[in-house]
């Protein structure tokens, strides 16, 4: 699968690397390909890493992975052009939303990104957890909610491959519910728990 990631920070390298190593073609969509922060996340990819413009990533994606500061998502999505028909996975956390956003940043994004199928995905959990999705045999769980059922069932076999307990959280409008989710990961990260710690499902 030809998979677009969206940023090249800890989240969006991770997903490249773990993605790339099953076999997917992954490119780095960012706006400098020569920032360090892009120089280290190619570096991780080895021969395979490829860092290209915004638009050309976006072009050349079956599926998007949105990996960036929420305050940067806007013009990065402006910068994408027409997404109509792409799969967007929006692992971005908004923390302070402003008058006139949606109740969720991945319902805000499927407002920016009209005819795409958004969604929401990787956005409780540290980057650590998406290399080694493992906490004392146990996998952490990836909270995934979309309106469209085969994207849906996309990011969930994305999110199988790697390791991740990949969990059906239901329509887009719980992407509000998931992204309070991350809200308390973070506290609690801050709090003492480190980051070394992750949420999972457990059913009887």
């Amino acid at each position: 699968m030809k998979i677009g990631i969206i940023g090249a920070g800890n989240i969006g390298g991770s997903l490249a690397q773990v993605w790339s190593a099953k076999g997917h073609e992954v490119v780095l969509g960012v706006r400098d390909p020569n920032s360090p922060k892009t120089q280290q996340a190619l570096a991780s990819l080895g021969s395979v890493g490829r860092a290209v413009s915004l638009g050309e990533a976006a072009a050349f994606g079956e599926v998007l992975a949105i990996a960036l500061p929420w305050n940067a998502v806007r013009e990065s999505l402006a910068a994408m052009g027409d997404l109509s028909g792409k799969i967007i996975i929006d692992a971005t956390n908004r923390f302070n939303a402003e008058p006139g956003d949606a109740p969720s940043a991945a319902e805000d994004i499927a407002r920016l990104a009209p005819g795409a199928y958004v969604i929401k995905a990787f956005n409780t959990m540290g980057w650590e957890a998406l290399r080694n999705p493992i906490f004392s045999g146990v996998p952490v769980t990836a909270f995934i909610c979309g309106d469209d059922a085969v994207a849906k069932a996309t990011v969930m076999n994305l999110a199988g491959e790697i390791g991740i307990n990949a969990m059906d959280a239901g329509p887009l409008s719980n992407a509000r519910a998931v992204e309070g989710l991350a809200q308390l990961w973070v506290h609690m990260m801050r709090s003492g728990a480190g980051r070394d710690m992750a949420f999972t499902m457990i059913r009887r």
